[in-house]
Formats: C-alpha cells, structure tokens, sequence
C-alpha cells in the first residue's frame, strides 16, 4: 500500500455520520477533510466533534474541494444518487449508505458515472464485516452445512410516531424510499441474500397498521432462492416493544441460527455446538477499541482505498449494493400487484 492519505468529505451530518467519521479516523490512511449538511449548525456540530476542518452547506462545494479525494454520502435515500454522480463527475471516489439510492434506474446510473469518470463507487452493508456473520458465511461457502435448503430473516423492531415526526424526509416514497423495509431491513435482506444466494421469485404483502406515514411498517415475502431453497422474510417497526433481529439459515447438514447479531445456535455435523459468538472486532482507533458498528464500517472504507491502489473493484461494490434494493423493490410491486415477482 502506498502512504498516501486520502481526504474524505461527509455530505450529511445525520444521525448516522459520527459513526462514519469514527470509521475514517480508525484508518491510518484517511483523514476527514470536509462535511456538509443543509443544517450548517448540524455540520457544525459534527466538525467541532471530530476536528473536521471546513464545513459547507453545499454538497457541490464540497465536492469540488481539492483536499477531497473519497466522497461519503449519508443523506436522505432518495438523493443518494444524485449526490454520488455529482462526486464522480468531479472526479471523486465515492461510497454510499444503504441503500444506494431507491431506484433501480439511478442506481444503475451512478455505477455508470463511476465507471465511465474512472473512480471506485462502494458501499456498507457492514454486516457482513461482523465476525459472527462471516463466520456463517465462510461455513456455508465451504460446504459445511451441505445443499442449503432454508434460509428465513426476521426483522421486528418498533419504532415511535416521533420517529417518523423527527424529520420530513422519513416516511415517505420520495426520500424514504419505503419504509420498514427499505429504511431498517435493508441490511437484512442484504444479508440474506449473501447468505443464501440470489431469489429465483418471491411473493410480498405490506402493510401500514401504526403509523401515520405514507409508507409500510409490516412487510412479508416468500421467496424461492436460484439454488432451491426456501425462506421467508419479515420486517416491521411496530412491533411491541421490538425483538432483536433474526437469520436463520438450515442445510441438510446444520442448523445455525443469529439473533441481534450474535449467534445463538450453531449445531453443523461434526462441529461442536456452540452458541455465543459476537460481531465485534478488535480494531482500535483514537480512544480505544472501535464497537462493533463503527469496526464494520472501517472495514469496508478500508477495502474501498485497498480498491484504489490496487486498482480493482471494492468487495462491496455497486453492483453488490444494488440487488438488496431490487429485492425490496420487488417485495413492494408484489405486494401492489398481488402477484409473484420473477427475477430474470
């Protein structure tokens, strides 16, 4: 690896940017250069936290800096990318929050503009960073757990009417881009999906049974995967008081079952039973040992700059990123439709 440093603007100072700032300076070959929010005094704030020199209301004024070499773009998931082509344009590497954007023709427009200007376009899905998750992952690629016969993911969470309330943004088509699904379960049916491999078809019902939004808080699909496995999956954000979420993957030869990231069982043939096993890693930033989000998150930024000095595609790329908001996608016109999506 070479000792260049590279500089790194935040557009958005929302709830998840800390964890994002946190990421980068855990790394010894990035440093912050720039934030930007619409809220100067939300930008502000975040600067003043993590010692971030220059701050902007713009996203174009950010990206058109010259200390700015990767573009982090944490905004609403409806601009995500609008925002992400304008950095590529100016020549910028670029790494999105889920989901990439919330639709398909935008997506595949931002891999394009990143490809034709030159520059690596990544994502995080940072769970699949977690030990434990990796763990299951490595086990079924290895053959492990045998043919795959069942794979379900459960996500029940609860969310308040102040959630929604807390900003204009959440809740709806336009910006949201969904709701329980999109918004929370995301991650999940990313994880899934990697998990279990591609859907073949699926059949989705939503619902709206809490919340005063545009968007559903209940979602339901079962989905039949390419390699003949069955499963189900389950998101919500009303949900009494909210469960830990859930993955349960079933082979013909194990059963191993993850909630609230840890695993809880682990019965593979030959393999000892075990339960227990955390998503938490030991990389260690300013301060001390990094939690287990914001070590998942460093991760993946680190193997986008690995990406640009080797020249090759980040392990989650755009591609990668895209086929969790086409599920989702699908899950909705499902849902409106009444009938099965067939994926081709």
């Amino acid at each position: 690896m070479s000792e260049r440093v590279y500089g790194f603007g935040i557009i958005g100072a929302g709830i998840i940017a800390p964890t994002h700032c946190k990421a980068i300076r855990a790394l010894p070959n990035a440093r912050l250069a720039a934030c930007c929010d619409l809220e100067r005094p939300k930008a502000e704030k975040l600067a003043a936290e993590f010692e971030i020199p220059q701050v902007c209301t713009d996203y174009r004024e950010l990206i058109r800096r010259d200390d700015v070499d990767v573009v982090e773009v944490v905004t609403w998931s409806g601009v995500h990318a609008e925002q992400g082509i304008a950095a590529a344009e100016a020549g910028k590497h670029v790494i999105v929050t889920k989901p990439m954007d919330t639709r398909l023709e935008r997506i595949d427009a931002l891999i394009e503009a990143c490809r034709a200007n030159g520059v690596k376009l990544g994502a995080t899905h940072q769970f699949r960073s977690y030990p434990s998750y990796r763990r299951l992952k490595n086990a079924i690629d290895e053959g492990r757990l045998g043919r795959l016969w069942m794979g379900n993911g459960l996500l029940k969470w609860w969310r308040g009417q102040d959630y929604y309330d807390s900003a204009a943004w959440r809740g709806t088509w336009a910006l949201d881009g969904g709701g329980a699904l999109m918004n929370q379960a995301i991650h999940y049916v990313d994880m899934l999906t990697w998990l279990m491999g591609p859907p073949r078809s699926l059949t989705g019902y939503t619902a709206t049974q809490n919340h005063a939004i545009e968007v559903e808080d209940c979602a339901t699909a079962a989905i039949q995967f390419e390699n003949g496995a069955l499963g189900a999956f389950q998101a919500a954000t009303c949900t009494y008081k909210g469960l830990p979420a859930r993955i349960e993957v079933h082979g013909e030869r194990g059963n191993v079952v993850l909630e609230g990231d840890q695993i809880v069982l682990w019965d593979v043939e030959g393999e000892a039973l075990e339960t227990g096993e955390a998503g938490v890693g030991s990389l260690a930033g300013p301060g001390g040992s990094l939690g287990a989000g914001v070590q998942a998150h460093a991760e993946q930024i680190a193997d986008v700059l690995a990406a640009i000095e080797e020249d090759r595609e980040p392990a989650l790329n755009g591609a990668e990123a895209r086929r969790a908001v086409e599920i989702i996608l699908a899950i909705y016109e499902s849902a409106r439709t009444g009938e099965r999506w067939d994926f081709r």
